[in-house]
């Protein structure tokens, strides 16, 4: 693909239909592909509809940036091969040829431009203190804005089966791991959605009404 500073909606589907047809032909197994449709879809979905209901949000931005937040989860080999992040391996894909959406793959896991200690950011990337730096410098140089935290918000409402409230995802978290989610990331992640229903009016979740509750 040519080298541009914008993603058009048609670019962003072939790029997720390339990176599945190459898992395909390393041997994985086609039926499990909705697994990740179902969740990059989701996120894309939630973030055009309420891109559609606040000023100063482009529908179609926020869709691709949304469609195209995990383009590495599924195009690198493994991230416990690698040792590597999936969010900096997609910021380092996307950011010579979009970089809108190299930041929505890199910002989504920290929400409000926060990154915790390295010890606290361990298992997120992977003990890999290069990319713990990388992060560091790169949210130094940026400020939150509301495409940033409407990828995090469109990440954490829709998982592998469909769109689900963050309170669904973090319990089903908590039944995977059989511990308890940290209460500061959670507040974090409520207050996202906050943000959102103070600029609805409203409740986000009313805006899906096949969303899965908690």
């Amino acid at each position: 693909m040519t080298k541009t500073k914008t993603v058009s909606v048609a670019e962003a589907e072939k790029m997720i239909a390339d990176v599945e047809a190459r898992w395909v032909s390393l041997g994985r197994n086609p039926d499990t592909l909705y697994l990740y449709d179902n969740h990059v879809r989701g996120a894309a979905c939630v973030a055009r509809t309420i891109a559609e209901k606040i000023e100063g949000l482009n529908p179609e931005k926020a869709y691709v940036a949304a469609l195209l937040h995990d383009i590495a989860k599924i195009d690198e080999s493994p991230e416990s091969r690698l040792g590597r992040s999936h969010c900096v391996l997609g910021y380092e894909r996307m950011k010579d040829i979009a970089p809108d959406v190299a930041r929505s793959c890199l910002l989504h896991e920290f929400p409000w431009n926060i990154v915790p200690s390295f010890d606290d950011c361990r298992e997120k990337l992977w003990d890999n203190k290069k990319d713990y730096d990388l992060v560091v410098d790169y949210v130094s140089k940026v400020r939150t804005d509301d495409l940033d935290l409407l990828i995090s918000l469109a990440d954490l409402m829709a998982n592998k089966d469909g769109l689900v409230t963050i309170e669904c995802r973090v319990n089903e978290w908590e039944k995977r791991r059989n511990e308890t989610f940290p209460r500061v990331q959670l507040a974090l992640y409520q207050g996202i959605k906050k943000y959102f229903d103070a600029k609805l009016g409203g409740d986000v979740y009313d805006l899906f009404p096949d969303i899965k509750r908690a």
